[in-house]
């Protein structure tokens, strides 16, 4: 009779569909928590500790793990409730191939399970695996698992859930690098399926698809105290899911979920209780200047290779750089430092999370090997809608003397107003470098002076904080002869009867 009961009361789904997102909401913890801080550029020297600038994307190893508590896991409905924690929720990365990072997934659950008249305890285990994109932290794919038992009144009743989410696109959470106040918003197709069966007693499965479509945004800096430490942190923002992300953790350090609803209520909170990195056979850094361009702008990707054993700079070391999100690719190798360098033209990034005047933005995976050894970096580039500043005009003396200092006035616009730089090529073997920047259509004086008698084309050019450059504008002169007149006088009043000798001469 009791197991009559007991079926008939857990055909009321509600319950069972509500643990069910438990478990999705756990599934995109890695991708939740992947983010990071603001854009700032990096250090070509390896620092073994720091393996992510500050709002850059986190490079994760084989072997990198993180262990959080999850408590209060809690559900209820008008039907019925679970309420419970899940211990030692541990990712670990396993493996990285094409592109993407295997995580793998494990903790303990227990809790209190409640359908109307009907209340167990369950105990069990979670295993599964995610898949994260390296380039973005995307998640592709997520497979959970769940087994153990409930007990009713003393009879324990096995149990097993397997849920499978995914997402088209993948889900792209952050748009890094990260810089406060910024909001982008986030879209895809998210798709979710599996099963929940108790031995003998219920059998079910689900599928069921839903557009995710929500702005999120890096509200503030932080300090988050947490069982692993207390960690400067960056709070994401999300309509009912705050997190928090360190660098120094390369991971989230806690996340909340609250929902509230009519007819639901769903908490959640993950806490961080401790983590470790693995290290790389090779260590190798990477820098991106600029790290955020327009399209069609010429970047230098540099850093260095060492030897994370010994660490000797790796010599010789085979250089490749990808960008998945585009297709590109490019090859190198480290000089007897282990430095290497590389200089490519800016590729038009695109991605799914759109924020203000960015095409997108996308990892740039550096890999170096060497005697069989490889290590990897990931450094995020920015392209963005930008046009180039307007031809400059220029302005000033177009006949004068050399040696002598003339001024000369430059201006254009920009058409975002961007703030802008100006190079002048004096036409003599010299320039001005970029100076700058100053305001869009603001007047900017340069001085110069023409060493030597000729004709001169002065060329100015601009370009914008994106490297967006414009025409040349130009600007003849002449710079003739001094006269030597003027100097003999000078000389003659000196010393006047040179003066009158001279005009006896002349006389004759």
């Amino acid at each position: 009779m009791k197991q009559v009961m007991l079926k008939k009361n857990l055909r009321t789904s509600i319950v069972i569909c509500g643990i069910c997102v438990l478990f999705i909401c756990l599934s995109i913890t890695p991708s939740m928590g992947s983010n990071s801080k603001d854009c700032n550029s990096v250090s070509s020297l390896v620092n073994s500790t720091g393996r992510a600038s500050e709002g850059d994307i986190p490079t994760w190893y084989q072997g990198d793990e993180w262990i959080y508590t999850v408590d209060p896991l809690y559900f209820s409905s008008p039907n019925g409730s679970f309420s419970g924690v899940i211990e030692n929720f541990k990712q670990k990365v396993t493996g990285i191939t094409d592109d993407m990072y295997t995580v793998a997934i494990t903790g303990d659950i227990s809790g209190s399970l409640t359908v109307n008249s009907f209340s167990g305890d369950l105990t069990g285990q979670i295993t599964g695996t995610s898949h994260v994109r390296v380039s973005d932290l995307a998640e592709v794919a997520t497979e959970l698992n769940s087994q153990g038992e409930i007990v009713y009144v003393w009879i324990p009743f096995p149990y097993e859930l397997n849920l499978i989410t995914s997402s088209a696109p993948p889900l792209e959470l952050y748009d890094f690098p990260l810089n406060v106040g910024e909001q982008w918003q986030i879209g895809c197709m998210s798709t979710v399926s599996g099963s929940f069966s108790i031995q003998g007693m219920y059998d079910q499965s689900f599928n069921g698809s839903q557009w995710v479509d929500e702005t999120v945004e890096c509200v503030q800096k932080e300090q988050i105290s947490v069982p692993a430490g207390t960690f400067d942190c960056y709070k994401i923002g999300r309509s009912t899911t705050p997190s928090w992300y360190s660098t120094d953790v390369g991971n989230m350090v806690k996340s909340v979920i609250d929902q509230n609803s009519e007819n639901m209520t769903l908490q959640i909170n993950i806490a961080l209780q401790s983590f470790s990195h693995a290290a790389q056979p090779i260590t190798v850094s990477e820098d991106i200047a600029p790290a955020m361009v327009a399209p069609g702008a010429t970047i230098v990707i540099s850093g260095q290779a060492i030897s994370t054993s010994s660490g000797d700079p790796v010599s010789g070391g085979v250089i490749s750089l990808t960008i998945p999100s585009t297709g590109d690719s490019w090859s190198t190798t480290t000089n007897s430092g282990g430095f290497y360098s590389k200089t490519i033209v800016a590729p038009t990034m695109t991605d799914d999370t759109a924020s203000g005047r960015e095409t997108g933005s996308g990892g740039v995976i550096v890999t170096c090997t060497s005697g069989g050894l490889s290590g990897y970096r990931v450094q995020t580039l920015t392209t963005i809608q930008d046009t180039p500043p307007a031809t400059p005009s220029i302005q000033g003396e177009t006949k004068g003397k050399p040696g002598v200092s003339y001024s000369y006035t430059v201006a254009t616009a920009d058409p975002e107003a961007d703030p802008i730089f100006y190079y002048v090529d004096w036409g003599d073997n010299t320039n001005s470098s970029w100076v700058g920047p100053f305001p869009s259509n603001e007047n900017v004086t340069l001085n110069h002076t023409f060493a030597k008698k000729g004709n001169y084309i002065i060329k100015v050019k601009a370009r914008d904080v994106y490297f967006a450059e414009s025409d040349w504008g130009t600007l003849q002169v002449s710079m003739p002869k001094p006269s030597s007149f003027p100097i003999l006088m000078k000389f003659l009043e000196r010393f006047p009867f040179l003066f009158s000798i001279l005009q006896h001469f002349l006389r004759q």
